[in-house]
Order: structure tokens, then sequence, then C-alpha cells
């Protein structure tokens, strides 16, 4: 049953829109006849209203049917890795479909710099056809030997270069790639494309053929994990994803994937999804308020809100940190979406793998609890 603060938004929605076109118009007052622009403008608004009514009373009804579509299996944790496996293939269809050639791992470097305690270099991975991986790694000095890895991955307007500390200039990244590799990480650090522009341009193409940017820039993560587990210096059962923002989404949809990632932390990106898309609030920006088209998906209230996405990586160690004054993600949202996250890895006797953390500040990497989380489950 749909929860009572849905039925309580759905009652409003639809009060608000029912009073916008009853509302007497001017003509309606003066007892003047209505003029044709007027009658074409009621009948158009009258029929937006049944229409905006209808879906949400679709959105309100898909909680429940989302929540009869998963069948988890606690008896144990080999019997629940084994009712979710299906979903993985269902979740990479539902972002657009991965049917890509898988090329060799081939990879050319660039020689950035060499600090005191690690080397940056810039790296190219081959993708498919000729789309190549593009990213900055950085690899420790004083840590010889076989290391945990990390995918540390920027949100909209970052790049690699910020998160890696190649460029001077600080932002809400704060560098959490150089953090990462002075605590024994190697780190890569990709790039997405960081503009909804951009990113609109691209998604939009990608639907003309039968695909999605988002489910391109997944499989990228997955080459990214192909190319990690086979160098030398990386233990491979250690790879861990850490992102911000859309980066932080990308992070969590990378980890639900691939098994391979040992660990995730999510900064800033998770939340309660049908609210966060098309719910406007003073607490937040809702999607459906802005222009960022490619952050839509058919069935996404139906079938992977983020608490079903996140049950693909249990009962592999998560981590959410959220900054109270976020305005991408109002944090007592995420906190309540993240107990249904949190009953899961309960319910295995495994609760202590999902924390969650909410510290003072904003839209930003606060790397407090995350990096203790990681060296926990990863060791560095």
């Amino acid at each position: 049953m749909p929860c009572s603060d849905c039925r309580h938004w759905v009652l409003m929605t639809v009060t608000a829109t029912l009073f916008a076109w009853s509302a007497p118009k001017l003509s309606e007052v003066s007892g003047a006849e209505p003029s044709q622009a007027d009658l074409e403008a009621k009948y158009q608004e009258e029929q937006r209203a049944q229409l905006e009514a209808y879906f949400d009373k679709r959105l309100a009804a898909s909680y429940g049917e989302r929540a009869a579509a998963w069948k988890r299996d606690f008896s144990s944790i080999p019997a629940y890795e084994k009712s979710i496996a299906p979903w993985r293939h269902r979740f990479a269809d539902y972002l657009g479909g991965m049917s890509y050639t898988t090329a060799k791992v081939e990879a050319r470097e660039e020689l950035i710099r060499e600090t005191d305690t690690y080397i940056a270099k810039r790296v190219w991975i081959k993708a498919f056809d000729d789309v190549e991986v593009y990213g900055v790694l950085l690899v420790p000095k004083k840590h010889p030997g076989k290391r945990p890895a990390l995918l540390c991955l920027h949100g909209m307007g970052g790049t690699p270069e910020l998160v890696c500390g190649i460029v001077e200039k600080t932002d809400y990244h704060n560098r959490f790639g150089v953090q990462a590799v002075e605590k024994g990480y190697v780190v890569f650090a990709p790039v997405m494309m960081n503009a909804a522009p951009k990113r609109n341009w691209l998604d939009r193409k990608a639907m003309m053929v039968g695909e999605r940017m988002q489910s391109l820039e997944q499989y990228k993560m997955l080459r990214l994990v192909d190319y990690l587990a086979a160098r030398d210096d990386v233990a491979d059962d250690r790879i861990g994803a850490y992102g911000i923002s859309w980066g932080g989404r990308t992070a969590m949809y990378a980890a639900a994937l691939d098994p391979r990632i040992a660990a995730c932390v999510v900064s800033g990106h998770f939340m309660e999804s049908t609210q966060k898309m098309t719910k406007p609030s003073p607490h937040y920006t809702a999607y459906i308020e802005v222009v960022e088209n490619y952050a839509f998906f058919s069935g996404q209230a139906t079938l992977f809100a983020d608490a079903d996405v996140c049950s693909m990586i249990c009962p592999r160690p998560l981590h959410i940190e959220q900054g109270r004054e976020d305005k991408v993600a109002y944090w007592k949202m995420a906190q309540d979406e993240f107990k249904i996250v949190q009953g899961y890895y309960e319910k295995l006797g495994v609760g202590e793998r999902a924390t969650f953390e909410v510290f003072e500040g904003g839209h930003v990497v606060a790397g407090q609890e995350a990096f203790t989380v990681l060296a926990r489950w990863l060791k560095p």
C-alpha cells in the first residue's frame, strides 16, 4: 500500500491542479461570453489536469507495485544473492542495455607528475568500438605490492583532474582521489559527461538507436574494473567505488551491476528517488523542474528505487554520506530510504556492513567516516 505521505502528496497535487483549471475566468466573472481562446485554454488545462492526476495516482501506486515485484530470499546469503542475480540483467536493460563487444584490456599512459607519495598518469583504456575510457590514475609509491583500488567518480561540473588534484582549484570534490592515494589506494578517476547539455545531447542520440548514455557510462565502469583487476599492483578482491553527486549515483549503479566491487560509498545522491524525480520541495530541486532529461528512465518508479538498487549491492559493504545542508538530496529523506536498505542487511545478519552518515555541510565529499569504512573492508 502507498505510504500516508504519498497519499497526501497525490491529494494535494490533484486538489491544486483541479482548482487551477476550474477557477473562473475573467469573462465568466464579468458575465461576458468566453472567447474562443478562453475555451481552448480551459479545455486544454482540463486535459492536462486529468493526465497529471492520473500519473500522480500511478506514482503513488508504484510503491506497492515495486514491493510486490521483488522476491528477495533472506534465508541465507547465498540464497539472497541467487534471488537478486537476475535483477542485475534487468537493471542493465533498464539503464539502456549493455550489448557492447568487450575488447581486450589495452591501455596507453602518459605521465603527468610524480610526487613524494604517488605517481599521476593520464590513462586511456579501450572500451568498445572506437570508444575509450579516459581518466587519471594515481599509484602510491610508499605501499609496494598488491594494493586495494578505488574508483573515484566526479559529479556534474567535475573532472578527473579536480578529483586528483592535477589542477590548483579546490571544489566540492575536496580532491578525494588524492586523499585516497595517500591512504594507500590505487586510484582511477574516469571522466564522465559532466554537464546537463552534453548529456542530454548524447542521450537523445543514444535513444534514437535504442541505447542510453547512462548504460554506456556504466559499461565504462565495468571496463575500469577489468583494467584494475588485471594490474599487478592491485588486489582484485579489494576494489571499491566512491562517487559524489551524479558520480555517487554512478558508483551505486556500478556496485549494483558488478559484484567485483567489494565496497561502495555514495556521497550526496542517495534519496527517495520517486519524490526526488517528480515532487518539488523546498529541501531539494526535483528533476522534473529542470531540463536534465537524462535522469529519467522508463519504469524507474515501479522497479528501481534507490533502496532496490542498493539491495543488489547487499551484502557487500555500503556507506552513504549526506550533508545536512545539501540541496541535491535531502538528508531526512535519504535517512528514511536508508532504513529500508539497512533492513535488508540486518535480515542477513550483516547489519554492520550498511552505514549512514549525516555531516554538517552541503553538497561536498566529506571523506570523514567514508574512508574509515573503506579501510575496514578494503584494508589499504
